[in-house]
């Protein structure tokens, strides 16, 4: 009797533990009604190329900053997932940014250095910070509406690249999507 509640006991555990998670590849990812996976890649592919291009072809130079995507939908949308992806491929692209919110630990850090407490061969110099020359910003907006059942979303991701010297917008791009999807419960 105890084999037998001890196998019922080792083949509930193997079944409660085993996984029903898969991955996908992202570009076979279907729509769904809330933002997802083709929003987030598809704005990010466009963006990031399109600031990439302007960055190479009419800057050249100059460092630029990110400022927080603001989200005025709805919807849950995590804007630092969106910030990072457009970063990163930036990066790749070879666009150089700042990251200005580092600037009081570097300065405690080589405030320290100065002590006498830090070795000489790892001792943060002095004079080297680079300023922005560009802020990147950026909104997500939408317009909802419901006809026969349905609801339809049209929401805009928009990006600007502001001047900090004249505070000019100079390159602005913006990701559209017109979502229709059902709406459960209508007409009850």
């Amino acid at each position: 009797m105890q084999k037998k509640i001890l196998l019922l006991f080792f083949m509930y555990q193997m079944v409660a533990c085993s996984s029903a998670t898969s991955y996908q590849k992202i570009e076979n990812v279907k729509p769904t009604k809330q933002w997802g996976v083709i929003e987030a890649k598809e704005t990010a592919k466009s963006m990031s190329h399109s600031l990439s291009v302007y960055y190479k072809t009419e800057l050249k130079n100059g460092f630029l900053e990110w400022k927080a995507i603001q989200n005025s939908t709805s919807e849950h949308i995590d804007t630092k997932l969106i910030s990072n992806e457009i970063l990163n491929q930036l990066t790749k692209d070879k666009v150089p940014f700042v990251d200005t919110s580092i600037r009081a630990d570097a300065t405690k850090e080589m405030a320290f250095g100065k002590t006498g407490m830090v070795s000489s061969d790892s001792r943060l110099s002095v004079g080297k910070f680079k300023s922005p020359s560009h802020q990147i910003k950026g909104e997500i907006n939408e317009v909802v509406n419901y006809e026969s059942g349905n609801k339809i979303q049209y929401i805009t991701v928009t990006l600007f690249l502001v001047s900090l010297e004249t505070n000019q917008i100079v390159w602005s791009e913006q990701s559209n999507f017109l979502k229709k999807s059902k709406v459960e419960g209508y007409g009850f």
